[in-house]
């Protein structure tokens, strides 16, 4: 008898527990790809191109594709200044420049602080999608004033599937 009622406390005891971990894991988004790249010395020079390689297989499914800033709250611009070039499957390259801001007018950061580091998750392409299977490649050069530029600590690339098709 004792031991039943040990059990069951041992059980009680786990429970709420592991109950939070499901709900933890069952609660984030589903990202189809996510790939994060440290910026060594948090100086990021022209040469130092990023890129972000993964396959597409679904040429129906469209994606919300983000980048991901981790910087100095002490960053010297309000925003930053990539190069982007997509490398298709068939080898053909696709390139554009495009500013995203870090800081509002004011000066206040757009992404969330904890300490001096500043995280901010936007938006690169909404609804995308990619016509041919294979591998993908995204690359990222900054394109700021500044070589190397400083506080500039990490850079990542996110697709998520919207589950929509086109």
């Amino acid at each position: 008898m004792q031991k039943n009622n040990n059990q069951k406390r041992v059980g009680q005891a786990l429970l709420p527990g592991l109950m939070f971990a499901v709900l933890l894991t069952a609660c984030g988004p589903d990202y189809y790809f996510e790939e994060n790249k440290p910026i060594e010395g948090s100086r990021w020079a022209y040469s130092d191109t990023l890129d972000f390689r993964f396959s597409v297989t679904d040429t129906l499914e469209t994606y919300n594709i983000y980048l991901d800033f981790e910087y100095a709250d002490t960053f010297p611009n309000q925003n930053i200044y990539l190069k982007l070039h997509t490398r298709f499957p068939d080898g053909k390259r696709l390139g554009k420049q495009k500013s995203f801001d870090l800081f509002d007018a004011q000066g206040k950061s757009l992404g969330e602080c904890s300490g001096t580091t500043c995280r901010l998750h936007t938006v690169l392409q909404e609804r995308a999608f990619f016509n041919k299977p294979g591998e993908y490649v995204i690359t990222l050069e900054q394109y700021t004033r500044s070589n190397p530029l400083p506080g500039i600590k990490a850079v990542g690339l996110t697709l998520e599937a919207t589950g929509v098709k086109r």
